[in-house]
């Protein structure tokens, strides 16, 4: 009869933000080890508490299946010898199975005969299969940065202290990391401190509730969202909504206590991100907001442990705690505001960007570089692109200021009310509060105009010269977050539709990363002839920077991005890669692009315009040149098409630059004839040399106007070919 099972690990506490994919991670193994080891179950369900994870699996099957597989023995002839008798191959195929030479059957495969036998392998009792598959699912679990303890050197998230196993009422026995399992639970650390006994798999709730734990971390985010809710009506408002707050609070406890605390409405003088930073980063409560999304002079807070035993002096301590911090801040924001942000732009050259790479005073400069060669890029005037400009120049200032110095969060957020509050214009500060944006994924992009070009530059410089200094990327390490910049960069270009030429930009700013990092190493390379046996920073003075290397990795790095963001758009994948491989580098296009080839599939079109590539793109790719001579134009099929081509060039590039790119594709759709009929009817490898380079001269005219639009190598496929 089928039965549940509980497995709880216990554990020190384990980090919440590793919490949710352990409970995600653990169900995930157990269902799978549970299936190859053929024991048939309803479902797998999983729960965790920063003490505890806990897989419960419903209606598990008391044995595994049964299974017979048909396994292929020695060939034949190998099999019997002369005589016909089983040879050793046989018998010991036969042995290996346990079954008899004669229950061997012989079939044909591949134009030979081979031996096949079937092998039988019993169910066995769950009690036998459990102690082998559970210590390989928990001890193989992808823990980030796991604890190591014990004589046997054991990693996981934390040191594992209790093992619970149950099938329905019986224990099962078995050892993880030197700790033996059985029946015995702890509850929770203040309202019920002492052990538990577990009688069954299915008591296991409600008893480990009674015991103070609430082990479904689902339902501890409900009470404590319904409860900030209800504390937050009390005063007209809404707790903040946040669902990584609320993931994260409902991590941190086994017994979810909410509760509203309070503080003087003078500190609402400090902007609002200021009050939520504090509250939510700093101390994990839930700032209380009005209807207009204004800060209220309240916050939700939540305790593990009991909702009244103690819980005045709780509120009280938070309230301190709280109110210290926000008097701090308001000290360290009045201070600020008495120095102009420009007069905070020597202080950045005691702050280094990154290391062999300058200072940020450096780094602005190159700001303001890079936002006027894109404004001047996109056909900005100089009065459109002053406010970009200023804002470029004053981007970093608030680095160094007190406040972000102590809520660092805040960066480039404080540099808009600063200069907002210090007379800046309106467009200046928005432009230096979202030139961080977006940082990271669903997060806003900053506005088109000022915002944006100041976001893109930043962001263009950090991977120019992360690159130039040869910073890696790879797997989950990426320090300098250059993922989510590159990210930035194609998102911000895309979305507002900037015309910029990517392999110009990148030359542009890879030459400026470059010349930051020679000239850092000359710095400290001239610091060295003062201080002998010292290294510079940067490597060795004078390395040669490879920088159309730099250019080249610095572009596949964004277009990885940009096929990563068009695909989340629903384009097909072969049409992304087959835009972002052609000669088109307006980033911006691509999207259209995509969605107009796209609208191919499944039509006549589509294998014309494939067609066309195929049969010019080969021999195209041989010719010297471009230039094709009337008078070498033998045959009448190569000279209607040659003529065909020139007629349409104009046409061609007024639809491509106009992103007309459905009428682009139709035109290459009907060059498919007269390509045809030339390739059919004139002998391009001619003996006479001229001729046979004038020839593929032609079709590397054709080729390009199929290449200019994409590599159709990527889209061969959809059309049935190979």
């Amino acid at each position: 009869m089928n039965q549940d099972l509980l497995f709880e690990i216990g554990s020190d506490e384990i980090p919440a933000r590793y919490l949710l994919p352990a409970i995600k991670g653990i169900r995930e193994r157990t269902a799978e080890a549970l299936e190859k080891a053929r024991l048939g179950f309803d479902c797998v369900e999983s729960y965790g508490t920063p003490r505890r994870l806990v897989v419960y699996v419903k209606g598990l099957a008391p044995r595994s299946t049964d299974i017979t597989t048909k396994v292929r023995g020695p060939s034949k002839k190998a099999a019997f010898d002369s005589e016909s008798k089983p040879t050793r191959a046989l018998l010991g195929f036969s042995r290996s199975l346990g079954i008899d030479p004669s229950d061997a059957v012989i079939e044909e495969e591949s134009g030979g005969e081979y031996i096949y036998g079937f092998k039988h392998e019993s169910g066995r009792p769950v009690e036998e299969i459990l102690p082998e598959i559970l210590p390989s699912v928990v001890m193989g679990m992808d823990c980030p940065h796991p604890l190591r303890w014990g004589e046997g050197d054991w990693r996981w998230y934390r040191p594992i202290r209790w093992l619970v196993c149950l099938y329905g009422e019986h224990p099962v026995s078995l050892e993880i990391a030197g700790v033996k399992s059985g029946r015995t639970s702890f509850g929770h650390r203040t309202l019920h401190p002492g052990h538990v006994e577990i009688t069954s798999a299915s008591s296991y709730f409600e008893t480990i509730e009674d015991a103070g734990v609430i082990v479904d971390h689902n339902r501890r985010r409900e009470i404590i969202l319904t409860g900030a809710r209800a504390l937050a009506g009390e005063i007209s408002g809404e707790p903040l909504d946040d669902k990584g707050l609320l993931d994260e609070v409902s991590c941190l406890c086994e017994h979810p206590a909410v509760f509203r605390g309070g503080f003087s409405p003078g500190y609402l003088r400090l902007p609002k991100e200021v009050l939520i930073t504090v509250m939510r980063h700093h101390q994990r409560y839930f700032p209380i907001l009005d209807k207009d999304g204004n800060v209220l002079p309240g916050f939700i807070g939540v305790r593990d442990g009991s909702a009244t035993y103690g819980m005045d002096n709780v509120r009280k301590g938070n309230q301190w705690v709280l109110v210290a911090r926000l008097e701090d801040a308001l000290f360290f924001y009045s201070q600020d505001l008495n120095i102009p942000l420009a007069d905070r732009l020597p202080e950045l050259k005691g702050v280094y960007f990154l290391r062999g790479a300058g200072t940020l005073w450096n780094k602005a400069h190159r700001l303001v570089d890079i936002t006027a060669y894109l404004g001047r890029s996109l056909g900005l005037s100089d009065t459109e692109m002053e406010p970009a400009l200023e804002a470029a120049r004053l981007a970093k200032c608030d680095l160094v200021t007190l406040l972000v110095r102590e809520l660092p969060e805040l960066e480039g957020i404080m540099g808009g009310h600063y200069a907002r509050a210090q007379g800046a214009d309106q467009e200046v500060a928005e432009a230096i509060s979202q030139h961080y944006m977006p940082k990271g994924a669903g997060d806003k992009l900053p506005h088109k105009g000022a915002g944006a070009l100041v976001a893109l530059a930043d962001k263009l410089d950090t991977l120019s010269v992360a690159f130039a200094l040869g910073t890696q990327v790879s797997g989950s390490q990426d320090p300098l977050g250059l993922r989510r910049a590159a990210t930035g960069v194609a998102n911000i270009i895309m979305s507002h539709g900037y015309d910029l030429n990517l392999d110009k930009v990148l030359k542009f700013t890879a030459e400026l990363a470059v010349g930051a990092v020679k000239q850092d190493r000359d710095e400290q390379g001239n610091q060295l002839g003062r201080q002998p046996g010292r290294q510079p920073k940067g490597g060795k003075p004078g390395k040669h920077l490879d920088e159309a290397s730099l250019i080249h990795n610095l572009k596949q790095f964004i277009l990885y991005r940009v096929e990563a963001l068009l695909f989340e758009q629903g384009l097909p994948i072969e049409m992304i890669r087959g835009v972002i491989s052609g000669g088109e580098t307006r980033i911006a296009r691509l999207p259209h692009m995509a969605r107009a080839l796209a609208a191919l599939v499944g039509t006549e079109d589509l294998d014309n315009v494939v067609t066309g590539w195929r049969r010019t793109s080969v021999l195209g790719s041989k010719a010297q040149g471009r230039q094709v001579a009337e008078e070498l134009l033998v045959e009448e099929s190569e000279k209607q098409l040659c003529h065909l081509i020139e007629s349409k060039s104009a046409l061609m590039d007024e639809l491509f630059d106009n992103k007309k790119y459905e009428e682009y594709l139709e035109e290459l759709s009907a060059l498919r004839v007269p390509i045809d009929s030339c390739l059919d009817n004139v002998l391009i490898m001619a003996e006479d040399e001229a001729l046979k380079q004038n020839r593929l001269n032609l079709l590397g005219l054709v080729s390009d106007m199929f290449t200019r639009f994409a590599d159709f190598s990527y889209v061969l496929p959809l059309t049935g070919k190979n």
